[in-house]
């Protein structure tokens, strides 16, 4: 059983989106130079209260999931290049939304090649700090993720969905 190690975890996005292209076919670039990775599911819930019972009854309803992202501003990260230019557009609406991939390792060979994409995935900007050297921003990961298996060669990630 092996340890699975914070590089094995690989938020991406779509740079062919977030660059403004656009050209229908993915260019998954990894997050590559991010500081933190805590994927958030935020369950909605919704408590009933019977008077049949003392006690109260929760139940999840759905998720909002998201992720907050700080990522080292550094020009030899192409992510960092396309989201400072991305953030300094002042997206609004659809022009916020970039296709985001959560890269996680198999549970049998603990290689990553577990996926989980979200084509409706907001990107909102929050900071661009020069003193710490960071730029952040979050993930909103909208509607429901559809899974499938990553490829990995070099600098290029494939996603196949299931």
């Amino acid at each position: 059983m092996a340890k699975h190690t914070r590089n094995l975890y690989i938020p991406c996005l779509d740079d062919d989106v977030l660059g403004g292209t656009n050209s229908g076919t993915p260019d998954w670039k990894a997050i590559d130079l991010s500081t933190i990775f805590e994927l958030g599911f935020n369950p909605n819930e919704e408590t009933f209260a019977y008077i049949k019972d003392a006690n109260d009854y929760t139940e999840i309803t759905g998720y909002k999931m998201a992720m907050e992202q700080e990522i080292v501003m550094d020009t030899s990260s192409d992510i960092y290049v396309s989201m400072r230019d991305f953030m300094m557009g002042l997206p609004t609406g659809s022009s916020a939304v970039v296709p985001t991939l959560i890269v996680m390792p198999d549970m049998v060979t603990d290689a990553p090649t577990v996926g989980y994409r979200w084509s409706n995935a907001t990107v909102t900007p929050k900071t661009i700090n020069s003193v710490d050297g960071k730029l952040t921003f979050t993930l909103n990961l909208n509607g429901t993720p559809t899974p499938g298996t990553v490829t990995i060669s070099g600098s290029t990630i494939t996603f196949t969905p299931s």
